[in-house]
């Protein structure tokens, strides 16, 4: 009697650009959960009375960049401020995760879980290019567009070989 268990399965292949992708939203959605934690325990041990602080100092400056800064600074560190930030970020960590978790699981509708909800702030993220024109923007902008482009594809090529591999069973 053997009462050894089979080998266990080897994983599925996935292309390099999927597993890229994948560590992408896992590792951001980690991040943002750690930061949404983080965040009461900073506003408790008086972030928002040191960012004040420093949005003061800014808007004290000679420069006009210096005095915007500041203001935008002030802005984020008000109370409210720090809770839409929370909120932002306990959303977007979540969905991140949910997201990485599904295309890690191999759900035929993962793909296009991440290119509805990536695409759909791509809008957004043209406005806020134009309205302060940033490399970091331009470039959140050209990796998410990448990324929608490249699930797109693989979610279209996979349901047409599903569709030709269930007409093949049919016949």
């Amino acid at each position: 009697m053997n009462v050894s268990s089979p080998p266990p399965s080897a994983p599925p292949h996935r292309e390099r650009g999927l597993v890229v992708i994948i560590a992408y939203k896992l590792i951001k959605g980690v991040l943002w959960l750690v930061f949404a934690a983080a965040l009461p325990l900073l506003i408790h041990f008086g972030l928002e009375a040191r960012v004040s602080g420093i949005a003061t100092h800014l808007q004290h400056h000679a420069g006009a960049w210096s005095v915007a800064l500041g203001k935008l600074v002030a802005r984020a560190a008000s109370r409210r401020g720090l809770i839409v930030i929370l909120v932002a970020l306990l959303a977007d960590g979540v969905a991140s995760l949910v997201e990485g978790w599904a295309l890690v699981h191999g759900a035929w509708w993962a793909p296009w879980l991440v290119v509805v909800t990536t695409s759909s702030l791509l809008p957004f993220e043209v406005l806020a290019f134009v309205r302060h024109r940033h490399v970091v923007r331009a470039l959140v902008f050209l990796t998410n567009t990448i990324i929608v482009w490249y699930l797109a594809r693989t979610a279209l090529r996979e349901h047409r070989e599903r569709r030709s591999h269930s007409g093949e069973t049919r016949a």
